[in-house]
């Protein structure tokens, strides 16, 4: 009787150790991969921490969004040139950036509703002449940072680049300093960031003109298959975490609304 049971014993658990791994399997098989969101390093709206968690407004709207969606994703910052170039591999799945941005109209499947909207602004010194236009900084030493594309006026420093002097600023830091310190005339920049990085090293001497208001759009990498689905997807529970008031506080990043 011993070894009866005994085998019958084997047999249950190995029967039920099939059906555990069988299980386990297809439970494998019907959860969503995790995808790359890449980001770049834009505080308070997307930046790594000290302790290299990804934070900031647009970090935490997303997971919002991607929670809401059941898709598992994994933030991951780059420079801005790798970060677009992913995209066209589809290494990187998803991103934010400024809508219409033609660096990936080819590449990417932009989704319609805006995440937010963005103050481009140009810093100068008291003592220089304020601006309105962008044609206003023909003939003048103007700062830019390095890999942002600034929307569609990234397309007016392209045409125009032999009517200026052009310097890329790698930090928001040195870059206004630059203006501070008057070896450049004019810096273009988001407000919320240079205006963050004023008040944290108490930078002085400056003022500043809002030129444009962009918009901020999801982007998929067109090598995903269900690339179009996905920016459905992403807009439908965007509007709803909208109409539900139940979007991440600006206050909370201090973010101004334009």
């Amino acid at each position: 009787m011993s070894l009866r049971r005994s085998s019958r014993t084997s047999l249950f658990m190995s029967l039920l150790f099939s059906i555990l791994l069988l299980s386990t399997e297809a439970s494998a098989q019907t959860e969503p991969e995790p995808l790359e969101f890449g980001y770049i390093h834009l505080p308070p709206f997307g930046y790594t921490d000290s302790e290299g968690q990804s934070k900031g407004y647009l970090v935490e709207l997303a997971r919002q969004v991607f929670s809401a969606m059941d898709q598992p994703v994994r933030f991951v910052q780059h420079p801005a040139t790798r970060l677009y170039r992913q995209i066209d591999s589809g290494e990187t799945a998803f991103t934010l950036a400024a809508a219409d941005l033609h660096r990936l109209k080819n590449t990417a499947v932009e989704a319609e509703e805006p995440a937010i909207t963005l103050n481009l602004t140009v810093y100068h010194r008291k003592d220089t002449q304020p601006v309105s236009d962008v044609e206003q900084l023909k003939g003048h030493h103007v700062v830019l940072m390095k890999g942002y594309s600034y929307g569609q006026l990234g397309r007016f420093f392209e045409a125009e680049s032999d009517a200026m002097r052009i310097t890329e600023a790698r930090t928001h830091q040195s870059a206004l300093q630059m203006i501070q310190f008057g070896r450049a005339d004019y810096l273009l920049n988001y407000q919320t960031s240079a205006d963050t990085t004023i008040a944290q090293h108490g930078l002085t001497g400056l003022e500043s003109d809002v030129i444009a208001r962009l918009d901020v759009h999801f982007f998929v990498s067109k090598m995903l298959a269900n690339a179009q689905a996905l920016a459905d997807d992403w807009d439908q529970n965007l509007r709803d975490l909208k109409q539900h008031d139940r979007m991440p506080s600006k206050e909370s990043y201090n973010i101004k609304s334009p």
